[in-house]
């Protein structure tokens, strides 16, 4: 058993403590509506209200809204006296922001932040590690910086009381994949047939993220468990990959950061892990789905009038339409029937259940004004509400700024470990791609660091801009032809062919007014 091996097992025992896996696998099954996990509520219907749901794609989605933009700053600038040095390192940084720009949209960054949203929100982490992938690319320049998002079940640190990843004496990164491939991969490394041998599948399936993560496609050759741990010597990142009784591969870098960003929701003091919030909601989901489920037993049982009979007076009772129905014995047939009326519910209960659904997503954030469950009689209001209720959420925001920062910072730390000096950097330029040269010898000498810009997307644009234009017209400051040309689009399908209707009866009248 390798050194790594043992970090690892120790990291996976520390999170069965906390009670990490099965905390993020029941967070997981309420976000997909499998609330009624096990024997719970047996006697019951199972319905299922997702409020968890609704929260967290409002939570998640109101955060991931927001555009960011990346500018790159050296904190040694401000000190330099050498003006040409000064002139060619803030020529280098604007080009590297251009680039940014590119490598976001190249990468599908927004799709990767809403991912490390949606993970902290299940599971109270959202990781992102940065990789150099050798088969990206093509032509001249061969491989390039790839992000993408892991599970914060497969990350362990070497002091887990301890938030900051990058003071960490080291971090791994654990998967899964098939034995024959990780094999192969070794043998390439040049590890020696025996020992790539000892590459065997096992069935490390237990720590997974999500209740799924056990349920592997059974075939010929099962799959292993890989980690890739990352430290440091003299200064430089360390990239180690192997199983538990193989090393694949081990590789020093020129990479100063562990290419490894990670974010919590709610941070939890001395504690790498933070908490969910669909955690809080659990309970409150569950007295929400049993309460409806009584209800729905209590309405199903009693919603119907019951006939009750003398059964030695009525040998037999039947409800068809018309049909006679012998009685024996009795003089007064009341005395032998009887029917039961429907039961009542107390009138209470109803307003319990909508009180307790109103209050939790209110005390998450999501009231309805910001759910867009309110009618937009006035959109100065609803917008002062909306943006009353993301007060809630600056945490998760400044958080996300610090994970975004982090990943532009291994950006630049890996440009200047992997690229050639003579390499061109992509950027758009007025709409179409474009390159320069960046004098990357003088950048690795710089302290670089990255800053996030955040520019928040305006709600309701579309009937803010409508009702504005509605008040210019209405007060006679605009008229028709220039309402209709800065009506949003898709609001109105036959504007354009209006507008060039207007057109061609101006021409056709001489009127060049």
């Amino acid at each position: 058993m390798t050194s790594t091996w043992k970090q690892y097992e120790a990291g996976k025992e520390y999170k069965r403590r906390i009670g990490f896996y099965e905390q993020g696998r029941r967070n997981e099954r309420f976000y997909r509506g499998d609330q009624w996990y096990g024997s719970e509520g047996k006697d019951l219907p199972k319905p299922v209200f997702n409020v968890v749901k609704r929260v967290v794609d409002y939570l998640v989605c109101t955060v991931a809204s927001d555009r960011f933009s990346l500018v790159y700053t050296d904190e040694n600038l401000p000190f330099l006296r050498d003006a040409e040095t000064a002139r060619q390192i803030r020529q280098a940084l604007a080009v590297m922001n251009d680039n940014a720009a590119y490598r976001w949209d190249k990468c599908r960054m927004d799709d990767k932040i809403y991912q490390l949203l949606l993970d902290a929100a299940i599971f109270g982490d959202g990781v992102a590690y940065c990789y150099w992938d050798s088969e990206a690319g093509g032509g001249e320049y061969r491989g390039d910086v790839a992000v993408q998002t892991v599970d914060a079940a497969n990350l362990f640190a070497s002091d887990m009381n301890r938030a900051d990843i990058q003071s960490q004496d080291y971090i791994i990164l654990s998967g899964r994949q098939k034995a024959s491939a990780l094999r192969a991969e070794a043998l390439a490394a040049g590890v020696s047939p025996e020992a790539a041998r000892k590459i065997l599948p096992d069935e490390e399936t237990d720590v997974g993220a999500g209740s799924r993560a056990g349920t592997e496609l059974a075939d010929e050759d099962g799959k292993a468990t890989y980690l890739i741990k990352f430290y440091r010597e003299d200064g430089h990142v360390v990239f180690e990959k192997s199983t538990r009784e193989c090393l694949i591969r081990r590789v020093i870098t020129d990479c100063k950061l562990y290419p490894v960003a990670h974010l919590s929701w709610v941070p939890v003091k001395n504690s790498f892990h933070g908490v969910a919030p669909v955690s809080e909601m659990i309970p409150n989901q569950k007295f929400i789905n049993r309460a409806y489920g009584m209800v729905m037993k209590h309405m199903t049982d009693t919603a119907f009038s019951k006939v009750v009979y003398d059964k030695s007076r009525i040998p037999e009772w039947t409800n068809e339409v018309g049909e006679a129905i012998a009685v024996v014995g009795a003089t007064n047939v009341s005395d032998a029937v009887s029917v039961v009326g429907t039961g009542e519910m107390q009138g209470g209960y109803l307003s319990l259940i909508e009180s307790a659904i109103a209050s939790t997503k209110e005390l998450m954030g999501a009231t309805e004004t910001a759910l867009g469950n309110t009618v937009p009689n006035n959109t100065s209001a609803i917008l002062a509400l909306r943006e009353a209720s993301k007060i809630s959420l600056g945490h998760i925001e400044s958080a996300l700024c610090c994970c975004i920062e982090d990943i532009a910072n291994i950006w630049a730390d890996m440009m200047c470990a992997y690229y050639s000096d003579e390499r061109l950097l992509p950027f758009w330029r007025d709409g179409e791609a474009a390159s320069e040269t960046v004098d990357l010898a003088l950048l690795r000498s710089c302290l670089i660091r990255a800053r996030v810009d955040v520019r928040e997307t305006v709600q309701y644009s579309t009937s803010t801009t409508t009702a504005l234009l509605d008040k210019l017209l209405d007060g006679g400051y605009i008229d028709a032809n220039t309402y209709l040309s800065y009506l949003p689009d898709g609001l109105f399908p036959e504007r354009r062919a209006i507008l060039e209707a207007k057109e061609v009866l101006k021409h056709e009248r001489g009127d060049d007014e």
